[in-house]
């Protein structure tokens, strides 16, 4: 098949037409040029799925056109541990997941119904006909289970999931932006629900919207203005119950719900990112107190997963030090266990840079995390802090009592300190110590404490 551009004029004779004369420019791959980049401006490159103005115009088009009694159902789906994929195994192991969401996708939808693709990893649903939960339910729950099964990659077997968000027109809106919207905010109802599950849009969602982004702001400005405050922990040798350092904790003066715990905020700025100028900020500050203290004291400070990932991160540490002239081996980093199970060479090789300051690192809430013991091996902590959830249980439980002296042998073996956290009793801190656990913090030695007030203690038992 050819196009042809023909520009002619007609030939007269006597008046008669005897034919016409003129030019034939074939246009073929003009033509299919032009028509490559009307379908590149409507659809993604990769996955060959409608993109978002090839949706949003679907859209528009398709809810201006309802009928009275018909309705339009459209579905966000956003993938669940879809970034470790990229980090792990490369973009081209990215790529041929999204290709596979793509077509498993198509698989599930009708002719007539809209799969497109929004970027990264969203994507969008749009169906005709539906409306019954019973056949929303069913449908969301067969599309969250194809894509919870493992995809092949070279050699690898690649297992992510799915959340997915539910709005319904005209019921919940009635244009494509709004329509989008309410998806969206029943997308993150989804994922705030543990993920792996779908939610359907209600109006008291934009409510819970709305003061989750007002709690966001006030933590922004919090974070800004310095409406925090840093309390300390102390850790203590179980024999002898000498201090030997202290756990910087961060608390927030909120402006009406009075002196906030990190439990109340911190899953906040994780999720919004601003854990990591709140953690910039506190490991100053942690870093400025500590100097304070006798020079054979510790402070330990809390690193979040994201913060592994902020490329400023070594010179922050470096920077807070050298500051406050306080030793590199006077700064322990505590990191959950289960922030490991996604980490990469690349963290591997930030917490060797770490080490070479001569800052110590802490494996923290351990025994919760299911990491190996062949990863635990290769990363260079110094400290196991076994989590406060097993401590808790050792004087009723025989099967946590035997966790938590596994895990004492562990420590020993691997040339490890070990301390137990959350001791709350006198018969706990003496079974963790006939145990050999050899450091120890809890509310039966002390609660978190304002920095001066931990210095007056530390004159107390000087």
């Amino acid at each position: 098949e050819r196009f042809c551009r023909l520009a002619a004029r007609s030939i007269q004779h006597d008046g008669k037409l005897v034919g016409y004369r003129g030019t034939a420019s074939d246009v073929t791959e003009e033509t299919k040029a032009q028509a490559r980049v009307q379908y590149l401006s409507q659809h993604d490159p990769l996955t060959g799925l409608p993109n978002r103005s090839r949706l949003r115009d679907y859209l528009e088009q398709n809810l201006a056109s309802l009928r009275s009694g018909s309705t339009m159902t459209l579905l966000y789906i956003d993938l669940d541990r879809f970034k470790p994929v990229n980090d792990t195994l490369g973009h081209a192991a990215g790529d041929e997941v999204l290709m596979g969401v793509a077509s498993r996708l198509r698989e599930r939808t009708r002719d007539g119904d809209l799969v497109a693709r929004l970027g990264g990893d969203e994507f969008v649903v749009a169906l005709h006909r539906m409306s019954e939960d019973e056949d929303i339910d069913r449908l969301c729950n067969r599309i969250i289970e194809a894509l919870s099964s493992p995809f092949a990659y070279e050699n690898h077997q690649i297992s992510i999931g799915a959340s997915i968000g539910v709005a319904l027109a005209p019921m919940d809106a009635t244009q494509a932006n709004e329509l989008l919207r309410c998806a969206d905010i029943a997308l993150y109802q989804a994922k705030d629900a543990g993920r792996g599950t779908w939610r359907a849009y209600g109006r008291d969602m934009d409510q819970r919207l709305h003061e989750r982004l007002r709690r966001e702001e006030q933590l922004r400005v919090a974070i800004a203005e310095q409406h925090l405050e840093v309390h300390y922990q102390p850790r203590y040798l179980s024999q002898g119950m000498r201090i030997i350092g202290a756990e910087a904790l961060v608390r927030w003066h909120h402006p009406t719900h009075g002196l906030l715990l990190p439990e109340q905020f911190i899953p906040l700025a994780e999720e919004t990112g601003l854990i990591i100028p709140l953690g910039r900020w506190v490991l100053q500050q942690a870093c400025q107190q500590a100097a304070t203290w006798p020079v054979d004291m510790v402070v330990s400070v809390n690193l979040s997963p994201l913060q592994l990932h902020d490329d400023r991160l070594l010179d922050e540490i470096s920077q807070a030090l050298h500051e406050n002239g306080l030793a590199g081996e006077r700064l322990e980093l505590e990191i959950t266990e289960s922030a490991l199970l996604q980490e990469t060479q690349s963290t591997l090789d930030l917490l060797k840079r770490i080490k070479a300051l001569g800052v110590h690192l802490a494996v923290d809430d351990f025994g919760t995390g299911y990491s190996s013991l062949t990863s635990l091996r290769h990363y260079p902590f110094d400290v196991i802090k076994i989590d406060n959830s097993f401590v808790a249980g050792i004087e009723q439980s025989m099967e946590d009592h035997s966790i938590v002296r596994a895990l004492i042998e562990l420590g020993r073996g691997l040339q490890m300190r070990v301390t137990a956290e959350g001791v709350e009793t006198e018969e706990q801190l003496r079974l963790l110590t006939d145990d050999g656990c050899t450091e120890v913090q809890g509310f039966h030695m002390s609660l978190p404490m304002p920095a001066e007030e931990l210095r007056r203690l530390l004159a107390g038992a000087g």
